[in-house]
């Protein structure tokens, strides 16, 4: 039986503008400085594309914050969050400790959990359920690894790509 996933919000015109803006604001910052490069000099140029980046950025994360506020909002009502999980038993350091984004669907006593391998908003990978979720608390007595390695043996050996 395939596991089913409720699809997230699709991101805001501001949000995507804002995730794509680095690459298309310093194009528009460094043909603007090189207009006036001979009347500033390099180094008054070089500052005007990090004026001009800067105030791009910061006017475009201006737009998408409260678009994103409520986008995660309506996600959250139906369930539905974006979030990041990090492999279990993983040392600092090591390729394994990454975090892996993604977004989860909350259900009573288990969660489902997509990969969002390459950040653009939508899940892409392999439905991973967990259950038994938060009904115990590993005490002194229970040992924790045992649940970790069952979680890691589900996840396979995914991880960010780079």
């Amino acid at each position: 039986m395939a596991v089913e996933m409720l699809k997230p919000s699709p991101r805001g015109r501001w949000e995507k503008a804002a995730v794509t803006s680095q690459f298309w604001l310093l194009f528009v910052a460094t043909m603007a400085s090189s207009v006036v490069r001979d009347d500033l000099g390099f180094w008054g140029s070089t500052a005007l594309t990090v004026v001009i980046m800067g105030l791009g950025s910061f006017l475009l994360v201006y737009k998408a914050v409260p678009e994103r506020k409520e986008r995660l909002a309506r996600d959250a009502e139906r369930g539905v969050i974006e979030c990041a999980l990090r492999y279990a038993d993983s040392h600092p350091d090591s390729l394994r400790g990454r975090w892996l984004p993604g977004f989860a669907e909350i259900g009573t006593g288990t969660f489902k959990f997509q990969p969002d391998y390459i950040d653009k908003g939508e899940p892409e990978g392999k439905i991973t359920v967990f259950s038994d979720v938060g009904r115990r608390a590993p005490g002194p007595d229970r040992a924790a690894p045992e649940a970790a390695s069952r979680a890691e043996e589900e996840l396979g050996d995914r991880g960010p790509r780079n």
